[in-house]
């Protein structure tokens, strides 16, 4: 005698359904939640560490040498075995537009093997300011061995930097191959980029809501 198949029990139906609602619940709150941490991620700066500065950040030069006229190249010597951003007191003429600039960095010499070169900038600021040049990376270099950078300009354009008289006696500033003799230097900052904690904090979250998906995923 043939036996009709049972059919699935009402009861086992639903709760198919409300696991199948229950997951797409989670999915839903964890692309919500994910997407806040990236808007957040996104919107925090990276955090600088100075290693090497022939200034402070609330002195303002006063002086300043015109590129490209002049060949301008400054030393340092690190303590940290990479460098990661190099920042000037700059300001542009006020008859320009902007001018893309950029900073090398040398070794060896003043006009030695260039190691690395910072992403090119475009500067629009007519009065002078603190600008940060950016490497790709922190660039792996040998510490207490003295390197160069080197300002350069890549538009038509001029572009002031500014100078001062300085104590710092880990490197000088060379005009055209010539030191000043410990004299002046350029007003510069130095150092590598490091994670700001609130972005390790998000990534935390990130990996935790990711976990926690997965296993009320398993649950249901």
């Amino acid at each position: 005698m043939n036996r009709r198949p049972l059919r699935p029990r009402i009861s086992t139906v639903i709760e198919g359904a409300r696991g199948r609602m229950r997951r797409t619940e989670v999915m839903k709150h964890v692309t919500v939640a994910v997407c806040c941490w990236l808007a957040a991620a996104n919107a925090l700066s990276q955090g600088l560490l100075v290693d090497q500065a022939s200034g402070t950040p609330n002195e303002i030069t006063t002086e300043s040498t015109t590129l490209p006229g002049n060949a301008i190249v400054q030393s340092f010597t690190p303590s940290l075995s990479a460098v990661g951003f190099v920042q000037l007191q700059t300001y542009i003429s006020a008859a320009s537009s902007g001018e893309t600039v950029m900073i090398n960095l040398r070794q060896d010499a003043y006009n030695g093997p260039i190691v690395r070169s910072t992403d090119p900038v475009f500067l629009i600021n007519k009065g002078t300011a603190i600008n940060t040049f950016y490497f790709s990376g922190n660039v792996p270099i040998t510490q207490n061995q003295v390197y160069f950078f080197e300002p350069m300009v890549l538009s038509a354009g001029n572009w002031n930097i500014g100078y001062k008289p300085s104590s710092y006696d880990r490197g000088d500033m060379y005009s055209n191959g010539t030191p000043s003799g410990g004299f002046v230097d350029l007003w510069f900052q130095e150092g590598i980029v490091v994670p700001e904690p609130g972005t390790v904090g998000l990534l935390f979250l990130g990996t935790s809501l990711f976990l926690w998906q997965r296993r009320v995923g398993k649950k249901s």
